[in-house]
């Protein structure tokens, strides 16, 4: 199991470690970064209290860590674009 960091940046939009775990035990999709950046993946998904949540994290190749380095409410676009994905 990797290891999972959170970088200070994770932080500024008011969201804490618990609602990433949280968005884990529930219904999210796991997409590459839509900016083309290797080793970089997105997950917009929800947590317990129903947020719409937007998570971006790395994986460095030759490390078996995972470093969230963004956690923040989805935009408009993004719930709608995930709505219809978790449809599929």
């Amino acid at each position: 199991m990797r290891k999972i960091e959170f970088a200070v940046t994770a932080f500024r939009h008011g969201f804490q470690e618990e609602d990433f775990f949280e968005l884990l035990s529930g219904r999210y999709i796991k997409i590459r970064s839509q900016r083309g950046i290797a080793d970089v993946f997105e997950l917009p998904g929800q947590n317990v209290a129903g947020d719409y949540i937007h998570i971006i994290y790395r994986v460095p190749t030759k490390e078996d860590v995972l470093r969230v380095f963004h956690m923040n409410q989805m935009t408009e676009s993004q719930k709608r674009r995930f709505r219809q994905m978790i449809k599929k």
